[in-house]
């Protein structure tokens, strides 16, 4: 179910057992143990308001496994961004990767996988994930934010949004909300003893990953892609050097080529990312191969990524192909890759009625949130985490539900003028306010 360099914890009360595997800490309790967190949860366990009212606080990557009399539900991190694959054939089969599952089922390749991926829309796409719940794989799913698995049954429950969840909240609450998250995921660091290691760019989101993490003397990089490989200067390799240097801390630069050629991906690395990604997110990637070498110790390093961030401001409400109902057809307009064949749309359909994804049950949020939480972040988002773990442990720098439906509960305006992430900078690394005026 996990890397072997992944936490594995494990607790007991009664008959149920507890087993959550990875990164787990609650931000707004100000609890930075796994050990806590799990004590949390079982306490939690007797009611299942109770229950999805801790998850909901839970910050981190993990997955919750909870076995009781022979069965056992799980859950993941909000984001999902530790990625829960399973099989949806007669073996009942949950693992981390679609190839595990694969291979314990006996499985091949899905008929449409081929003609999909070597298609000339898809092969464009530098983002690239395949439509609904999709893998490479015959009968080989993965498991979507806000859904739990119930094993061996292989039965898809929703479990958010609840109908008590929408208000109309205020951008002051989700700024300090994302400032006690921010300062948790510092907190969490320095309790786990562990150094961050992180990727630096002018963006908004590396910009407050840093300033959380400044002072917790972290390991900087960044990387320039060109023709040959050779290139050390662009504007974001500038900017991460100014806004280290206003902490004075010193940038990793790492020049990397535009592209893989074939012979680059002839190697264990490349032949490793294939079998992690599920061969449909390309042969490789020259950065994380970078990230790979520098040998970082498993037990005492983190690789924060910076994602979460799009899900607190909206994505697709930016795009002329927004949705505006929840149907098959919107939905692979929004994804936008292949969207007229029967391939998306079939597969869409599927991941509608199996999640149970409709206009009802997302109790007045904008589709365009849910569907960028869900389907981009849960697929693409997840196995671009499994693609850092070959280098190094790896969280998601913004990820609690809590912290996502604050900010969904603001008006669109306030959230996309990203006013609470530079305010939030400012608090935690006022060094960079001349740097945010300009």
């Amino acid at each position: 179910m996990s890397h072997p360099e992944t936490p594995v914890r494990q607790r007991k009360a009664a008959d149920v057992n507890f087993i959550l595997i990875g990164f787990a800490f609650d931000p707004e309790a100000g609890n930075f143990n796994e050990e806590e967190v799990l004590t949390d949860i079982a306490s939690s366990y007797c009611s299942r308001a109770a229950l999805l009212t801790v998850l909901d606080r839970l910050a981190g990557r993990f997955v919750l496994i909870i076995e009781e009399h022979g069965e056992s539900e799980v859950f993941h991190d909000a984001m999902g961004s530790r990625s829960v694959f399973y099989s949806s054939g007669t073996t009942p089969v949950v693992a981390s990767h679609a190839e595990i599952v694969a291979r314990h089922t006996g499985v091949g390749l899905a008929d449409f996988v081929i003609p999909f991926l070597t298609s000339r829309n898809y092969v464009q796409r530098d983002v690239k994930y395949l439509p609904g719940l999709a893998t490479s794989y015959d009968d080989v799913r993965q498991l979507t934010p806000n859904t739990s698995l119930r094993y061996p049954e292989q039965v898809v429950s929703r479990y958010w949004p609840r109908p008590d969840g929408f208000r109309h909240g205020s951008t002051h609450d989700a700024t300090d909300m994302l400032e006690t998250h921010l300062k948790g995921l510092a907190s969490y660091l320095k309790s786990s003893g562990r150094r961050p290691v992180m990727g630096l760019t002018g963006g908004t989101d590396s910009r407050g990953v840093f300033s959380a993490l400044w002072a917790n003397d972290p390991f900087i990089f960044t990387y320039v892609r060109s023709q040959d490989a050779q290139q050390l200067s662009s504007s974001d390799s500038r900017s991460a050097v100014e806004i280290a240097g206003a902490y004075g801390l010193e940038v990793n630069v790492w020049p990397i080529s535009n592209r893989l050629s074939l012979s680059a991906a002839d190697n264990g690395f490349s032949y490793a990312f294939r079998r992690s990604t599920g061969y449909y997110r390309g042969p490789g990637s020259p950065w994380i191969d970078e990230l790979r070498l520098m040998n970082f110790d498993p037990d005492r390093s983190l690789f924060v990524r910076g994602f979460g961030g799009e899900i607190m401001r909206g994505f697709y409400q930016k795009f002329s192909k927004r949705i505006r109902r929840v149907n098959a057809y919107h939905l692979a307009d929004a994804y936008d890759v292949n969207a007229g064949s029967t391939i998306t749309r079939r597969l869409f359909e599927e991941m509608l009625e199996i999640t149970n994804l409709n206009e009802e049950t997302i109790c007045g949020y904008d589709p365009n949130d849910i569907f960028y939480w869900e389907h981009r972040m849960g697929t693409w988002g997840s196995v671009a985490m499994s693609e850092a773990d070959l280098a190094t442990p790896s969280i998601v720098g913004y990820n609690s539900r809590n912290l996502y439906s604050a900010f969904m509960d603001t008006s669109a305006s306030e959230r996309d003028s990203r006013v609470a992430f530079d305010d939030v900078t400012r608090r935690l690394a006022p060094r960079l306010t001349p740097l945010l005026d300009r």
